[in-house]
């Protein structure tokens, strides 16, 4: 019984330290921007620490996951086209996977065009879910999923 309390804590321990380990290697900004017409601009910027890079939405399968964002449904507000990359993207070949992959160093900002579809504009947030992974050249960092919410005004 001991024994495998102390198996327990260092997992949780361990869990611990990958979770800080990966904060401290990017940080992420939530915004908006009022458009026309209803319409904001989303914007997801990442800023990435040195010797660190993460992998594009444009990933090839079977490599690294993919940066993935998730948008929550909301009844007010209608997601319009696909979420746009936006960064110096680099497609190099790394021999643990065997394949070239696509990622980004220093900084990358991903948008999304949303609607706001209601008769009156009210203040409100959308919600949703971000999964990245993130490496350098000689370790990963298991994917990461984190929340955010973003003011709409």
């Amino acid at each position: 019984m001991f024994y495998m309390r102390k198996v327990i804590l260092v997992v949780i321990m361990l869990s611990s330290l990958v979770v800080s380990t990966t904060a401290q290697q990017v940080k992420w900004k939530f915004s908006s921007v009022k458009q026309t017409n209803g319409k904001y601009l989303l914007s997801v910027t990442g800023k990435i620490s040195p010797e660190w890079h993460l992998y594009s939405m444009a990933s090839p399968a079977n490599g690294p996951t993919p940066m993935k964002i998730k948008f929550n449904n909301h009844p007010l507000i209608k997601i319009e086209g696909g979420i746009k990359e936006k960064g110096d993207m680099i497609r190099q070949y790394e021999e643990v996977f065997d394949m070239t992959v696509l990622y980004f160093e220093d900084s990358v900002e991903y948008t999304q065009l949303v609607r706001w579809t209601g008769s009156q504009l009210v203040k409100t947030n959308i919600t949703g879910t971000i999964e990245y992974m993130l490496c350098t050249n000689s370790m990963c960092l298991p994917p990461t999923k984190e929340k955010f919410s973003i003011a709409l005004q």
